[in-house]
């Protein structure tokens, strides 16, 4: 009895290595490693369009267990938290004009204090089917267990990959500006694709964007960056409240 009931607790504390490992859709580092220096793809695709590919995305992050820790008013909800993760991978666009999805990894680094998780998304993604410098970088992709607002390291992660791979890419529907997109849902299990953050360095623009019953998607500006050393990343959030601006998105 003791040794099942052990590992029946562990499992359902996410500490149950085998489901990981048994996933396809997640890669993490080789024994031994620090961590991932780039990430598999693809895992969903091909998309005619970004948007597409970024509804393909949040469905497929958040039906992994623990993506959502539900709403934090919740009175389990410290506890769902505590075993939440964060998965994080890249929506690209190939040679071939089209739209794809890396696959995923959970690899992170936790702040008790500030309670944050932040997926730690390599910087490149290996396709076989195309050389390296082919890839254009569109959205890096990841959850926020309880729908909470971009991080600062978010903001931060998705300036310096700019200064990589761009802050635009020219795509068969036009131009397509670089962003760091965060997915929630506000049910713990089964999660749901209720909206997502998204921030778009090139105009500096923070976006809400939610599912409704009614209307379908809307969208509201949260806030503006304002950068003042490119160097040593270093802004200023100023919170709004607002529609978005026309062509504001994915």
């Amino acid at each position: 009895m003791r040794g099942p009931w052990w590992c029946s607790l562990v499992c359902w504390l996410g500490g149950c290595a085998s489901s990981a490992v048994l996933d396809p859709d997640l890669v993490r580092p080789e024994p031994g490693a620090p961590f991932l220096e780039e990430i598999p793809g693809p895992l969903l695709g091909p998309f005619e369009s970004a948007s597409d590919a970024l509804l393909a995305a949040c469905g497929k992050i958040l039906s992994k267990p623990h993506a959502s820790a539900g709403r934090p008013d919740h009175p389990s909800f410290s506890t769902h938290w505590r075993v939440s993760s964060e998965y994080c991978a890249w929506l690209y666009y190939t040679p071939e004009h089209q739209y794809a999805v890396s696959r995923l990894t959970d690899q992170s680094k936790v702040d008790p204090a500030q309670r944050s998780k932040s997926c730690l998304l390599p910087s490149k993604v290996a396709d076989a089917r195309y050389p390296a410098d082919s890839i254009r970088y569109i959205y890096a992709l990841h959850n926020h267990p309880y729908g909470s607002a971009l991080s600062s390291n978010d903001l931060r992660f998705i300036v310096s990959e700019g200064r990589v791979h761009g802050f635009e890419t020219e795509t068969k529907g036009g131009r397509v500006r670089l962003s760091i997109v965060a997915f929630f849902s506000n049910a713990m299990e089964p999660a749901s694709c209720d909206g997502f953050h998204q921030y778009i360095p090139l105009t500096g623009q923070l976006l809400k964007w939610t599912r409704t019953a009614s209307a379908g998607w809307q969208c509201e500006q949260t806030g503006r960056v304002t950068w003042h050393d490119a160097d040593a990343l270093d802004f200023t959030l100023q919170k709004l409240q607002g529609p978005c601006l026309k062509g504001a998105g994915p």
